[in-house]
């Protein structure tokens, strides 16, 4: 498994998008995404008839409820769900070697100053059988489709194997036979599950821009200036990670990132926010859209405009930003990718939760 750091760098995760957008709300949404799940409890010889009548009817409902338009957006938010999913257990793996080798055999690094399960989480498997289920019905996503199917038992393995190392206090035991346990997963499953992973997160990333443009212009057409502004001050910083992605820079040679487009996009994301900031001032806009903070974001967006120039302060300076402690450092890739993420979960929280 190759320990790339641009892993982190890049774990931004994705806006869900709002089912039948500018239209319902975010109960009946939910609704209608569960509409189409199967049961998965086992039911008795008794129950069985009566369960099957009820679904096919629920079933039949459901398929009269739901358009084609409305489930496409339904299976696209299940998939950058699990996108966001699969960056988490990206990240993990490159944090589970930095404390052990990237050997066959079970072996802790020396001299790292790290603790076994550093920074490691894992995930339930609850999204990922949705969209296994999803990966079968329509409309066909293509190639999506059968990722989803193919990286489905390795991320599977890792998915559980992380979560017991998350929430374990006895790996050490019986001279670190449960980490050794851990660890034949990790090295049989982490290779075959990335090289499907990155296909899938830029494939949902490209499907992701070209709909949260659409989303966008929608938004500014119809005056919801608070959502768009928030909304394109995202993409802004996603454009920043972007930029440097394509030019191959991360944290660990950060002095070398050309600050041409960076410095236009860090000038765009200013008047955006300075929009923003006019809209939410705005009562009769916050009424609009219906908001009844006129601070939704807290000064995140703010945050997000400190941590771009930080960072380009940081790249101008010449000298790279101490990547050795359990953080994100001010000034770092990492910590811009981080104050993003922290803007998307407030932007999924307050226009489509």
């Amino acid at each position: 498994m190759k320990k790339s750091s641009l892993t982190k760098i890049m774990a931004v995760f994705l806006v869900v998008m709002i089912v039948l957008s500018g239209c319902g709300n975010s109960s009946e949404d939910e609704a209608q995404k569960t509409e189409w799940r199967g049961h998965t409890r086992e039911t008795s010889a008794e129950e069985e008839y009566t369960e099957e009548t009820e679904y096919d009817e629920n079933a039949e409902s459901a398929e009269d409820e739901i358009s084609p338009e409305q489930m496409e957006l339904i299976k696209y938010n299940y998939y950058v769900e699990l996108n966001n999913e699969i960056i988490e257990i990206l990240d993990s793996i490159a944090y589970y070697y930095e404390v052990v080798d990237y050997t066959e055999e079970f072996s802790m690094l020396p001299d790292t100053g790290l603790t076994y399960g550093y920074r490691v989480s894992g995930n339930n498997t609850d999204t990922l059988d949705d969209c296994v289920m999803l990966a079968d019905m329509e409309p066909d996503f293509g190639e999506m489709d059968s990722m989803v199917k193919e990286m489905e038992e390795p991320l599977r393995a890792l998915m559980g194997t992380f979560l017991e190392i998350s929430g374990s206090n006895d790996y050490a035991d019986n001279q670190y036979q449960k980490a050794k346990e851990y660890h034949a997963v990790i090295y049989s499953n982490a290779d075959a599950f990335a090289a499907i992973a990155y296909d899938f997160v830029d494939a949902i990333g490209e499907m992701g821009d070209v709909r949260m443009a659409e989303e966008e212009n929608r938004l500014k057409e119809e005056g919801m200036l608070i959502n768009y502004n928030a909304s394109r001050a995202i993409s802004i910083g996603r454009e920043v990670l972007d930029e440097a992605y394509a030019q191959g820079v991360d944290d660990w040679n950060l002095n070398e990132l050309d600050l041409t487009e960076i410095q236009k996009l860090h000038d765009e994301l200013v008047a955006v926010v300075a929009d923003f900031d006019a809209a939410t001032a705005d009562n009769d806009q916050l009424v609009k859209e219906s908001l009844s903070n006129s601070r939704p974001f807290d000064g995140l967006l703010d945050g997000l405009i400190d941590a771009l120039e930080w960072m380009m302060k940081q790249a101008e300076s010449g000298e790279l930003p101490d990547m050795s402690g359990s953080g994100a450092p001010l000034g770092s890739l990492e910590h811009f990718s981080y104050v993003l993420g922290q803007c998307i979960d407030r932007y999924n929280t307050v226009f489509v939760d």
